[in-house]
């Protein structure tokens, strides 16, 4: 996608992503950046057909797109006017600071348990925890969601002695850190990828985004003060509602100059925190 000086946009009719979504998109990120502010009126479809040179049933389905996510509303003789709470400030968190986010999640979301069962652990998380093949592990599936609007995707596997000291109703009250500490786990360390994927319909269904959505994909393993791994959670973040951040100092050392990198301020006003 390419805008031109004239403010026209070109889209990009060989990927394979529709039209539609690549309007909607570009449309969303400018009312995330605060480009389109809360109560303002977007662009008429006949404006959405101009400026991205697409037919009029494209720009009504873009529009379409962004009202099922609750970031317009439609009416006729108004128009379409960006939605109030559209412009969240995403959740500004380190990329090492999890442990004191993960306290803060539980005050600033809400999370509803879509799955949770004992069963035999997948290829993927026994290998991850270290478990046996036949090994049983407690798995759970989660959406988190901030101010009523879907924020992350959390599949996570415990091993089952650890996931046997909690049940269903303390997976929605409280982190699964704290349901580990609870247990008598002593958390010591943990390994992170961060990586970028593309939602399942069953994914986009319940972040309320489209299929083939772009989204952050975070993977930890997480290790008691042992060497244990204890869990193995994946978490599918919205990248418009999310992003890490850090500050980098630039210091001197014996081999020359090199980034280091601090924790960002953790402040409710400031820095949502989340994990």
């Amino acid at each position: 996608m390419q805008e031109g000086t004239d403010g026209k946009v070109t889209l990009d009719t060989r990927s394979g992503i529709p039209l539609f979504h690549q309007v909607a998109v570009i449309l969303r990120d400018q009312i995330a950046s605060g480009i389109h502010a809360e109560g303002e009126r977007l662009p008429s479809e006949a404006e959405i057909c101009e400026r991205f040179g697409v037919s009029r049933i494209t720009a009504k389905r873009s529009m379409d797109e962004l009202a099922a996510e609750g970031l317009v509303t439609r009416s006729r003789g108004r128009g379409t006017i960006v939605a109030r709470g559209a412009a969240m400030t995403p959740f500004a968190v380190s990329v090492d600071g999890w442990i004191e986010n993960i306290s803060r999640m539980g005050q600033l979301t809400t999370v509803e348990v879509l799955e949770f069962e004992y069963r035999r652990a997948s290829t993927t998380a026994a290998m991850a925890l270290g478990l046996a093949e036949d090994a049983e592990a407690q798995r759970s599936l989660r959406v988190r969601s901030y101010k009523g609007t879907p924020l992350s995707w959390l599949e996570t596997w415990v091993p089952d002695d650890i996931g046997r000291s909690y049940c269903v109703d303390d997976m929605r009250t409280l982190p699964l850190l704290h349901l580990l500490e609870r247990a008598g786990v002593r958390v010591a360390s943990a390994q992170q990828t961060i990586t970028a994927t593309l939602a399942t319909p069953q994914v986009a269904k319940a972040l309320n985004v489209q299929t083939g959505a772009a989204l952050l994909d975070v993977r930890r393993v997480v290790r008691d003060d042992s060497g244990r791994a204890v869990e193995y959670i994946s978490i599918l973040y919205r990248p418009d509602l999310y992003r890490f951040a850090m500050n980098l100092t630039r210091v001197n050392g014996e081999d020359g100059a090199r980034w280091e990198a601090d924790n960002p301020p953790i402040s409710p006003s400031e820095t949502p925190g989340s994990v």
